[in-house]
């Protein structure tokens, strides 16, 4: 029987660290990982209590009190370790090493964080984690479940510190709803299923569920402070692309990523509502594939007169009749297909009608962050300057294709046999975007206009003459796009389109804070690679690498023989 519990006390470490772990995998104390560890220190008091004399002699023996000194010295080390870490995590550096800067704060969230130190605007955000046991639940669901709540606890209170710790404005809290009971009703969570966050600031309140990113925080930041309803209108009664179509030809991501924007979407039918509506900060002309009416057209242009802005997406397979429209503003519609038969020109796996895009403006607010982002326009038709365009517009050729590509004319050609360039085809490089700048008025405003809120402060000179530039010029602006397909939900996530798509509509609403890169995606590791450097890539790895094998296997050989 002694031997037994001398058999069941050396494997009672075991049993009781085994316990341990099973919690600290599950993090949670259930009937297993409990059972476990009471039944290893149970094991281990029944070994010290029978065994007490051979445990005795353990502990007298020489080696035991070598080993104790060099345990003891272990656990010096070890607890200066720790008090190096206590003191490294409440002074603590944080900066990010990745390549990409994937954790760092994007350029449009540090500008949202400056305004809000600027205007000292205190930011409460409260997050609602859920840890409740659901007794519909299984258990190993109901673990499985604060796991991964615990998880994005983790990652929220890492992402609001770097928040907090850019802007002091930023203050966080994460609470409970089962145990600040009053909090939650006040906030009336309950009808929220997942975890939820509110964003406060003064009587404005943003109630974000299941927030986890970097947009989803700085989104709720951008509509707490604005108090402003903005809406972006979206053209309808022509078989226009619809803002509510999840299909791939639909525009559901393009709408929701404007809402996400702290901006409203809606649709419109000028004809029925008579003009465009005065809240209106943005006409978007999705791919009409029926003619615009004449009368349409007037009521666009006085909204244009007004200050309007609006953006036109165009597919080469249509003419909605806004050729005519446009050229009045300084804008050329060609009547072709942009071609590109080089393999450096489309991406790999497309037609020659999906051309790449190259070049961007450098200088224009939409495309100077771009810079070698590549984008892509299946089927797109050429949009270019007006040679004799009014002298009082600012036209801007916002992106390219490559010089190898070209407008082709002959549409109906291309389907039936590989398209070839002539003469009276447009030579590439070949614009496909353009933007267009009206001043309509300009005023120098008084004192009163240039007023900045309570404390009457002044500003500096610089930022007295943007105000002024601001204020003074009622513009109306205008981009053109000679394809829409890449702004629809099968698209919108490729390369740059994106933030080609979102540029473009913060410039035209105004709000030029938001044009910036889009942080990356951590979980996107997607490398674009064109047809010709694929090929190169197939050409190293079957042909190069395997020949400089040989060789130097033959070389080797022959000196053996030689010797």
């Amino acid at each position: 029987m002694r031997q037994k519990i001398r058999n069941l006390g050396y494997i009672s470490p075991v049993i009781f660290f085994l316990g341990l772990g099973i919690y600290y995998v599950n993090g949670l104390w259930d009937y297993l990982s409990i059972g476990l560890a009471l039944l290893g220190a149970l094991l281990g008091l029944l070994y010290a209590v029978v065994c007490f004399d051979e445990l005795k002699h353990v502990l007298s023996a020489r080696s035991f009190r070598s080993g104790t000194n060099m345990l003891l010295v272990i656990c010096l080390v070890l607890t200066l370790l720790v008090i190096v870490n206590i003191i490294g995590y409440r002074h603590s550096v944080w900066k990010d090493i990745t390549v990409a800067k994937k954790y760092e704060l994007s350029p449009m969230t540090r500008v949202i964080l400056d305004d809000i130190a600027r205007q000292k605007a205190e930011i409460q955000i409260t997050s609602f984690i859920w840890t409740y046991i659901d007794r519909n639940l299984s258990q190993q669901q109901n673990q499985a479940l604060i796991r991964q709540n615990n998880e994005r606890e983790d990652k929220l209170r890492d992402l609001l510190k770097v928040y907090g710790d850019v802007c002091p404005m930023i203050r966080y809290r994460f609470l409970d709803p089962n145990r600040e009971l009053i909090l939650a009703s006040e906030y009336n969570i309950q009808s929220y299923r997942g975890n939820v966050a509110i964003v406060e600031h003064e009587d404005h309140r943003e109630m974000v569920a299941d927030i986890a990113t970097e947009e989803q925080v700085t989104n709720a930041l951008i509509k707490v402070m604005s108090n402003e309803r903005k809406v972006v209108y979206f053209l309808e009664g022509h078989q226009e692309a619809d803002l509510g179509d999840g299909s791939p030809e639909g525009y559901l991501m393009a709408s929701t990523a404007i809402r996400e924007q702290s901006y409203d979407t809606e649709r419109l039918n000028v004809m029925e509502t008579g003009g465009v509506p005065k809240d209106c900060k943005m006409l978007i002309i999705p791919s009409p594939k029926k003619p615009i009416l004449t009368e349409e057209l007037s009521l666009i242009d006085d909204y244009l007169a007004k200050g309007g802005r609006i953006m036109v997406l165009l597919d080469p397979e249509y003419k909605p009749g806004l050729e005519d429209w446009l050229l009045s503003w300084g804008v050329r519609v060609g009547d072709d297909i942009v071609v590109d038969n080089s393999t450096t020109g489309v991406r790999k796996g497309a037609g020659p009608t999906e051309p790449l895009l190259y070049s961007y403006d450098k200088e224009h607010p939409i495309t100077r962050e771009l810079k070698s982002t590549f984008s892509t326009m299946p089927t797109v038709r050429s949009v270019r300057l007006e040679d004799n365009s009014p002298p009082d517009l600012e036209l801007t050729v916002l992106a390219r294709t490559s010089d190898n590509s070209w407008g082709e004319t002959d549409r109906d050609g291309i389907t039936v046999k590989t398209p070839t360039f002539d003469p009276k085809d447009l030579s590439g490089p070949v614009p496909v975007a353009v933007s267009v700048l009206k001043k309509l008025t300009e005023s120098k405003p008084g004192m009163e206009e240039i007023y900045t809120g309570p404390g009457g402060q002044m500003p500096t000179t610089e930022e007295l003459k943007k105000i002024r530039l601001e204020k003074s010029q009622v513009r109306a602006e205008l981009v053109v796009f000679g394809d829409s397909q890449f702004a629809s939900n099968s698209y919108l996530r490729y390369g740059g389109n994106w933030d080609f798509f979102m540029n473009t509509a913060n410039w035209l609403i105004g709000d030029e804070r938001l044009i910036e890169i889009r942080p990356k995606n951590p979980e996107d590791q997607t490398i674009y690679i064109t047809g010709l450097q694929s090929n190169r890539m197939a050409m190293v790895l079957q042909i190069v690498l395997p020949a400089v094998v040989l060789v130097i296997g033959g070389w080797v050989m022959l000196m053996r023989r030689l010797r």
